[in-house]
Parts: C-alpha cells; structure tokens; sequence
C-alpha cells in the first residue's frame, strides 16, 4: 500500500487529496467525501483499511477546509453548493483519471451524500455508500441537540463570523473552521423545513432526478444528529436510484457508542467495517 499526495487546482481553487493505492489491482476506486466541517485525515484510519482490503481510496478536503486553504480563511469565498459542483466535480475527474475499468465508489459521510448530485458528472459514480447521511432541518433533529442548533443558528454563528470574517468553529468548539459563505447557506438550509432542497434552483434539484447509481445508506441507531426520518427523508430526494437503508446499532459492536460520526474510527474495524462494507460495496 502507498500514500501519495495530490494537489487539484481547477477552476481557481486548491484541492488537497490524499490517493492510498492497493498492492495489487484495485477492486473499486473509492472516495471517501467528509461531512461538514470534518477535515479528510479524520478518514485516514478507513482509507488505510480499505486500500489493505485491495481497493483504491481518495480522500480530500473541501475547499477552505483542513488543507484545502491556499490564502487566510477569510479571504475564501466559497460555499457548499461551489463544494460540490466544483470541488466534487473536480475530485471525480481525478478519480476517473486513476480507474483501470473498476468502478466507482462513493463513500459519502453526512453532507458527503447530502450534496454530490450537484456534482456535474455525478453521472460517473457506479455506487454511493452512505454514513448518517439525512437531511438537517434542526426541529427534526435528535432532542438533545435542538438546544445546540438553536445556539448555534441564533447566537453563536451570526455573532462571531462577522467579526472573524470565517465561522471560527475551532474555538467555539462547534462543527470546525469554515469560510463565512459556507457557514451562512448551512445555517439557511437547516432553518428550512426541506433543508438544502428549499434553497436550491429547478435546475440543480433536476440533477437529484438523474441521478440514478444504487444507494447504500446506513442509519446509525444512536446517532446524536440525525434520525431515521432525516435518512429517509434524503433517499427520497434521489427518486431514480435503487435505495437500501440499513441500520447500525452499538450492540452489534463491543462498544456502546456510535453516534454521527465514530463509525469512522478503527475501533470498529471488525463490527463495522469487515461485517458490513463488503455488502454494501458491491456493485452489479
């Protein structure tokens, strides 16, 4: 297995991604695409696991985030959507660029699956696989964070990312550092009933419509963020792909926690990953 790192500068942006390459030839090229604020490395356990089970994996940071940062954060404009239609446009290409004929993966943590149908050839993924990915409007959120979101969407968010010129999440020890764009649509979408699909144009909800790779979906039973419905309610957005939603407990597992994001760490290599990737990886 070998690390490399891959810088991506199209469309005037800077891209940091991380390629881990199999011994042997790969059995399917994956992208791991992080949840919000989450920075690529947080992956790197996974991607390291997945490369020894003999598959190729791309890891990236969104542009602004982790080391996807070419100037001061205040000085990044971008937002979610630009994430996906450019950054996640940019990062399929570079996948497309080191396939040998295996497919496509898409392994999508939270917003990783909320937004790659805005991606323009989103067409080219064979497969996604989703981690407690769902739809975020905050009402319909898990209880114990509805007092967080309110903090965060009235107090928090509006007050300080004027004044820093990003949202500083590092110090507030809220999401993670993200340009101030970013942090103003993501506030927008969660204040919305129907979440990002009431913001976004005829055009880009039609991409939802075509796009029709199979959908793996696990449900984490104990996550503090997001509940059933919240997955449920993102499948149906995508009404042209073959769906399967799944759900992942902590008694399948010796700890007794899992939560929206530890699926990730290595603790759950044998419960998790060995027990349930391989189902959800195939591909006709």
């Amino acid at each position: 297995m070998t690390m490399q790192s891959v810088e991506l500068t199209a469309n005037n942006r800077y891209l940091h991604c991380v390629r881990f390459e199999p011994e042997s030839s790969a059995k399917a090229t994956v992208v791991i695409a992080a949840a919000l604020g989450v920075k690529q490395r947080f992956y790197q356990p996974i991607a390291l696991w997945l490369s020894k089970q003999g598959y190729r994996v791309i890891t990236f940071d969104y542009y602004g985030i982790g080391q996807s940062v070419d100037k001061p954060l205040k000085q990044i404009k971008s937002d979610i959507i630009e994430w996906a239609e450019l950054d996640m446009t940019a990062v399929i290409d570079y996948a497309q660029s080191c396939q040998r004929g295996e497919p496509l993966i898409w392994l999508a943590h939270s917003l990783g699956g909320q937004i790659v149908a805005m991606a323009q050839n989103a067409n080219k993924i064979d497969k996604m696989v989703t981690i407690a990915s769902g739809t975020g409007y905050w009402l319909k959120a898990s209880k114990q964070v509805r007092w967080t979101s309110w903090l965060l969407w009235y107090f928090a968010a509006p007050i300080s990312t004027p004044i820093a010129g990003y949202f500083p999440g590092k110090r507030l020890n809220m999401v993670g550092d993200m340009p101030a764009a970013a942090m103003k649509q993501w506030s927008r979408w969660c204040r919305s009933k129907d979440y990002l699909f009431d913001n976004i144009s005829v055009e880009q909800l039609a991409r939802y419509d075509n796009f029709s790779a199979p959908i793996y979906s696990f449900h984490i039973a104990d996550d503090e963020l997001l509940q059933r419905e919240n997955i449920e309610n993102l499948l149906s957005h995508y009404p042209n792909a073959d769906k399967v939603l799944d759900d992942l407990s902590p008694d399948m597992t010796k700890s007794n926690r899992i939560g929206h994001f530890n699926f990730f760490r290595s603790e759950f290599k044998e419960s998790l990953w060995r027990e349930h990737l391989p189902e959800a990886f195939k591909v006709n």
